[in-house]
This record gives structure tokens, sequence and C-alpha cells, in this order.
């Protein structure tokens, strides 16, 4: 989807998640279990490979960066997004999830900062995502890194999704970066 991939991050190691990483996902995986409870799915290692390669419709693979950012090795987090969805001016986060034992010291914040000035940069102007009604501790998160309900929900297999969003220009619903 995007080229320099690995400029998604100044602090951490970032590289493309292939079917051989799946136990690393995994493993961060299971230390969220919070997640697990609101989607309704279970935690399985073949859900993870359908997820390294799902798409919303009128997509392609070559839209999709689904990266791995690593410490000394180690997965921290990792992060699937989507360019180009629903419009050409929006970049769309289909999954974020950063290890447990990381979470609340500004990592995943740290991570969607730069996210979002590497997304500015290749011309995008309001990154989207969707996170489970009800589930208040993705919704805070998101809350805290500027980005704001739409004021849409859609109903999906495993439940409401409400649809929030950040805007990356001056000017737009969410104020800029």
């Amino acid at each position: 989807m995007m080229d320099h991939y690995e400029k998604l991050s100044s602090r951490y190691a970032v590289k493309p998640l292939t079917e051989g990483d799946v136990p690393d996902i995994y493993a961060v995986c299971r230390g969220n279990p919070l997640y697990y409870q609101y989607m309704r799915v279970p935690l399985t290692p073949e859900g993870i490979r359908e997820d390294l390669t799902a798409l919303p419709g009128g997509k392609s693979l070559e839209d999709k960066t689904f990266v791995g950012f690593y410490e000394s090795g180690q997965l921290v987090a990792f992060l699937d997004l989507i360019a180009g969805y629903p419009d050409q001016d929006t970049a769309y986060i289909g999954w974020f999830m950063v290890e447990r034992s990381r979470q609340g010291a500004g990592v995943g914040t740290g991570i969607i900062s730069e996210a979002a000035a590497f997304l500015k940069e290749r011309g995008f102007r309001r990154i989207r995502l969707g996170y489970m009604k009800g589930n208040q501790q993705s919704g805070s998160f998101w809350a805290k890194n500027k980005f704001v309900p739409t004021g849409t929900e859609s109903l999906q297999e495993f439940g409401a999704v409400v649809h929030m969003e950040r805007a990356l220009w001056d000017g737009e619903a969410g104020g800029c970066t």
C-alpha cells in the first residue's frame, strides 16, 4: 500500500507481518482478552492468518499494509492500514493492538501519532476506524488519540461497530494532528 512503511515509527523497527509471524501476533492477542470479549469471535491462529489478508470490498492487497513494531526483536504492537478506504482521502485502521505489558505507557499513542504524521505526509486527509460498541477501553484510547465519533454505527455479524475519524488537516472534523 504505502512505500517506506518503516517510517511509521522512529522508535521501533517496523516490518511487514506474514504468516511466519502468526505465533508472535497470537501472543500479543492472547494478552488482550477484552478485545475478543467484545468481538465475540474466538482467538485462533487461523483467524489471525485470515486477518493478514482481510480487506473491505473494492480494495486489494496493494492497498493494505499490515506491519509489526519491534523492540529488541520482540513484537510490541501491530497495525493494519488500508489506503483509500472508504474514499481516496482516507486511510483506515483495520486493526491495532499493543502488547499488554506495554499498555498505559504511551506506546500506542506514540505509534498512532507517528502513523498520523506518516499518513498526512502521503496526502491522506483523515484516518477512520471502528471499535466494538460498549468497549470503553477502546473508545477511550481512540478519543485520547484525537479520534471523534462520526455519528454512524454499523451492525456486523459480531456486533455493533462505532465509527471514528481523525482529521489530518486543519478545518476538518476532529481538528488537525
